[in-house]
């Protein structure tokens, strides 16, 4: 009797047994080496014309996730200089990759991709095309021992896109009940000052109707952002914060 009691259980044992050991992971993380092999398509990013004009130079950092289908489907930014990362996530956006197999069935892959932007010692003669790509490398090139390292600047202007990569906290706005009932919609345009702890230090508006305008701006600076980062060291952030106000019909 306690045999045929037992037999039941065993079997439901072996049976979750069997299905988790098939199971399949959906999300995976992979090294950036790794993936650096199965890229199908790689798109150059084009060397910014204001960063080329000043010598700089530098590695960005992104974390990526790639689709089933090995399409680049989500960025954020680690690390970077402003005037590089957008260019940079322009271009690995239109990346391809083989999809990834677990089992033999694709899953989504989180990665890291560096990509970095050299430029040649000598200075390009003014008779010569101008390279239009930067440089990708897994590996972040040493800097150039010939030329100091440029001083680092407690505020740099960061582009609303780059910046809301690094959004944390997001409070959304209430929409005024006096608009609700007028059918307003708009767009309120905030010039936002970030601290180095990724806090909203300070609020301007740059533009927005009068009732959208004091909730736009009571819930972004209870927003929190990662600290931007530029060679290691947090950085106050000067950006723009777009909110819309939008009724469903």
């Amino acid at each position: 009797m306690a045999r045929r009691a037992l037999a039941p259980v065993i079997l439901l044992i072996a049976l979750t047994s069997l299905a988790a050991s098939q199971a399949v992971a959906r999300y995976v993380r992979v090294g950036q080496n790794f993936m650096a092999d199965r890229i199908a398509k790689k798109v150059d990013p084009i060397y910014p014309p204001t960063a080329k004009q000043a010598r700089i130079q530098g590695a960005v950092t992104l974390k990526v996730v790639i689709s089933k289908s090995g399409d680049v489907e989500n960025l954020q930014l680690v690390s970077g200089h402003p005037l590089l990362a957008p260019a940079a996530i322009d271009a690995v956006k239109q990346w391809k990759y083989t999809p990834y197999l677990l089992n033999g069935d694709p899953v989504e892959v989180e990665t890291t991709v560096t990509v970095n932007f050299t430029l040649s010692d000598k200075p390009a003669d003014s008779s010569s095309a101008e390279p239009t790509g930067g440089a990708f490398s897994g590996i972040i090139s040493p800097p150039n021992q010939g030329n100091p390292a440029p001083p680092v600047p407690q505020r740099i202007r960061v582009s609303q896109t780059v910046e809301q990569g690094l959004l944390v906290t997001k409070v959304n706005p209430q929409y005024p009940k006096e608009a609700r009932d007028q059918h307003i919609q708009g767009t309120v345009v905030l010039s936002v000052i970030v601290d180095k702890e990724g806090n909203v230090a300070n609020i301007q508006l740059i533009s927005g109707h009068p009732l959208f305008a004091p909730v736009a701006i009571e819930a972004v600076k209870q927003w929190k952002y990662k600290p931007y980062l530029l060679n290691g060291e947090p950085l106050e952030v000067n950006t723009q914060v777009t909110v819309n106000f939008t009724l469903a019909e």
